[in-house]
């Protein structure tokens, strides 16, 4: 290795570090990532292959002194992947021998969405990768230069890649192909010794079954009555799919409790992975990038034959599993077989290198290689918005709006995997609820029924976690929700109704918000309360509508009462339920009272829709919406007006630390009023804003009942204060020169003005002075 190669590594795994650290997920992440970081941190069990090598790593980069636990074990994807590009440029240099085109291969793999997807979360890829990458490299050395370190060094590196993930056994025919190639330099004595050396790391699988049984043996015998199962398993510290025996231990290391994702369902799904496959090489690469490979293909295949062989099998026999995996990790099960198409990249920049040589051009032999950084350039920009993780706060907000639903201790709580596992990881890591027993059951499994039964018998509270909308793939914002099937007690909503049955089997009892009041652009939930009178048996569905007091519709938010899972037909008369909905209102919303109406249909189990005609529908009540606080008075003047409201002061954008407003002709002045109810109003008021010349003649003005309309007058509550704003427009035609702010109010009906000031003789208050420009 030569000086200037050795910058070249350290550039390379320095630049791969600065992207993936920058893009990185910055804590929690869900599903497998959210298990690993747990499991790391505890030395549990992972789901198969059960990962040991990958999780004794991990737990090195927990002890770090930065950031939470989460955040170090995703940093130990990112220095994984970072070493990568300089075993890439390792390998490339001796196939290519030449440096620019070595690099230009590295590059192309460190921006390649699947080395970088792999560095930005907590997940088992990018080690998979160094360790394929090492391997190809001891094998090219051991090829070219024959030294039995390298054979041995290779031999260690395969042991390591089949403890940590079955992908690489897909290497094998290539690595089987360089030792065919070198079989004159392979003794009987260096073979034994290379067996020895590839078993020597499967000793790790030992770790699987001692945890195992260290962590089974923290039995709760709680939790073994609800559920007659090993209690590590059932909350998460040893898989779910690990059953602690010989067949178990053997069915999770070699994956094969995982085969029924291998093969085709049919043709039609064997085209939809192929077209998968080709999607997503071009993802990697780009067009421009695929047909240099292909170029650099042939240049392999024409300088050494055995060589171009050799990456062909390895990509072949990796490509291959790739697509007859069925699973959702497919672009990382590629990621060997990118490698291999990022060093043909590197292959056919060398040809068009050499051939821009020949051209009798001063200074145009620098051109292709500027124009061939261009690839690599062009998958970075092109991707990263979509693998910038730096703000991806997704699962953490997922898990703790359910860790802080007012969870019941010692709850039992059914979550979907890419809820228990940030979930869990808060349990384990952060001892934020360890009461609550979390298991990853789907709602269609008959341990689901199972579970919930016994909770029920053992008066254990019970919930299960859903999101609304469930897929993930529907448009708009989800909200997660704890759903408790059923309340062990009976709820005492803060606006209760009386006498509110919204069919003849079920009461309405009330409604929470959380929080209260919403805020327009904030999500808002809605919590309603049911007590099931008696059995029923058509299925409902839900829908909560949304309105203004002018009866404007903002928007409608359906679902199921409690939950799909648990129709309406299955509630049990005298028990208690709760429906949970998410409101966003837009952030232009304005401020005001909004009614909120509840609507149950019929559903129809053979169309899955509901039946529109089949309607029932409760009043819930009115809400506050908007910010209502008093907090911000830049100019407090409090002021009598009438016998049951006073003025506080006011407050304007652009704002003014004085008296005087300096505005421009066709200017807007947003002017907030500030007022609060002695008493109760009994009338509906308007307010009046008014700009006045010297002579009294009103200019221009912004009268409007308060809100908008949406918050009148005569619902004031007393003691209440709110913030009222208008928009007063300068008239782009009037003369520059003094002018006055006045405000006040009148009954619409009759127009007579309230009196403003103790004496009651004005009915007007002049507010500022107004210089107009």
């Amino acid at each position: 290795m030569g000086y200037r190669d050795r910058w070249v590594y350290a550039l390379l795994a320095a630049s791969a570090f600065a992207l993936y650290f920058r893009t990185m997920s910055p804590t929690v992440l869900d599903g497998d990532s959210g298990e690993y970081q747990h499991m790391a941190y505890y030395l549990g069990v992972p789901h198969s292959t059960g990962y040991p090598l990958y999780i004794l790593l991990a737990k090195l980069f927990t002890w770090l002194p930065v950031g939470d636990v989460a955040y170090r074990v995703n940093l130990f994807s990112v220095v994984a992947a970072a070493l990568v590009p300089p075993v890439v440029y390792a390998i490339a240099r001796r196939l290519i021998r030449q440096r620019v085109p070595a690099l230009l291969a590295a590059f192309a793999l460190i921006v390649t969405p699947s080395l970088w997807g792999a560095a930005a979360q907590a997940e088992v890829y990018a080690l998979h990768l160094l360790i394929g990458a090492l391997a190809l490299f001891c094998a090219l050395r051991w090829y070219q230069d024959g030294a039995p370190r390298d054979f041995y060094a290779l031999a260690l590196t395969c042991g390591f890649g089949l403890t940590h993930h079955r992908v690489f056994v897909f290497l094998a025919p290539a690595l089987a192909l360089i030792v065919w190639f070198n079989r004159a330099r392979v003794t009987r004595a260096m073979f034994g010794r290379g067996a020895l050396l590839v078993l020597l790391p499967l000793i790790l699988y030992a770790y699987i079954p001692i945890r195992a049984n260290q962590l089974i043996a923290q039995q709760s015998p709680v939790n073994w009555d609800l559920y007659p199962r090993e209690d590590a398993m059932v909350k998460g510290t040893v898989s779910a799919y690990y059953n602690n025996t010989l067949y178990g231990f053997f069915n999770l290391v070699t994956g094969f409790d995982n085969r029924n994702k291998l093969g085709f369902k049919s043709p039609l799904d064997e085209a939809d992975r192929l077209n998968l496959a080709t999607t997503l090489l071009l993802d990697q690469f780009t067009l421009v990038g695929i047909v240099i490979a292909a170029l650099g293909a042939w240049q392999s295949f024409k300088r050494n034959r055995r060589e171009f062989l050799f990456l062909l099998v390895a990509g072949a026999g990796v490509g291959f599993i790739a697509i007859y995996l069925r699973g959702t990790s497919t672009v990382y099960y590629f990621s060997l077989a990118y490698l291999v198409v990022a060093l043909w990249i590197g292959f056919g920049a060398d040809a068009i290198i050499r051939f821009a040589a020949r051209v009798p051009i001063k200074h145009f032999t620098r051109a292709p290689a500027l124009a061939l950084s261009l690839v690599p350039l062009t998958v970075l920009v092109l991707h990263f918005s979509e693998m910038d993780q730096s703000q991806y706060y997704l699962a953490r907000d997922n898990a703790q709006a359910v860790l802080r639903d007012n969870l019941a201790p010692n709850a039992v709580v059914i979550a979907p995997w890419e809820v228990s596992e940030p979930m869990r990881y808060y349990q384990f890591v952060e001892n934020q609820r360890p009461d609550l027993l979390v298991v990853n059951i789907s709602p269609i499994w008959p341990q689901f029924e199972r579970l919930m039964k016994r909770a029920r018998e053992l008066n254990r509270p019970f919930y299960f976690v859903e999101f609304n909308p469930e897929l993930r793939s529907t448009p708009g914002p989800r909200s997660v929700q704890a759903v408790p099937l059923p309340l062990l007690n009976a709820p005492q909503p803060r606006y209760a109704l009386h006498d509110a049955r919204i069919v003849p089997e079920v009461d309405i009892l009330g409604y929470d918000l959380d929080p209260d009041p919403p805020q327009p652009g904030k999500p808002t939930r809605v919590l309603v309360y049911y007590r099931a009178n008696a059995r029923m048996y058509p299925m409902y569905s839900s829908l909560l509508g949304v309105n203004d007091l002018t009866g404007k519709p903002w928007s409608d938010y359906p679902g199921f009462p409690a939950s799909f899972y648990f129709p309406t037909y299955r509630w049990q008369a005298g028990d208690y339920y709760r429906d949970a909905f998410t409101v966003n209102l837009p952030a232009d919303a304005p401020a005001g009272l909004y009614n909120l109406d509840l609507y149950w249909y019929v559903y129809d189990l053979d169309t899955r829709k509901p039946d529109y005609n089949r309607e029932s529908r409760v009043a819930l009540g009115e809400i506050r919406v908007g910010d209502f606080t008093t907090a911000n008075i830049s100019h407090a003047n409090i002021m009598r007006v009438g016998p049951a409201i006073a003025f506080l002061g006011w407050s304007s954008a652009p704002a003014t630390n004085s008296n005087t407003l300096d505005l421009a002709r066709g200017q807007s002045l947003a002017l907030d009023l500030y007022w609060r109810a002695v008493r109760e109003p009994n009338e509906a008021y308007t307010v009046f804003v008014h700009l006045v010349d010297a002579n009294g003649r009103v200019v221009a003005d912004a009268d409007a009942p308060p809100l908008s309309g949406l918050y009148p007058t005569n619902r004031w509550r007393t003691g209440e204060p709110l913030r009222d704003r208008h928009t007063l427009k300068i008239p782009a035609d009037l003369a520059p020169g003094n002018y006055t702010i006045a405000i006040g109010m009148y009954l619409p009906a009759t127009g007579a003005r309230l009196p403003i000031g103790i004496t009651n003789v004005a009915d007007s208050l002049g507010l500022t002075q107004v210089v107009v420009r």
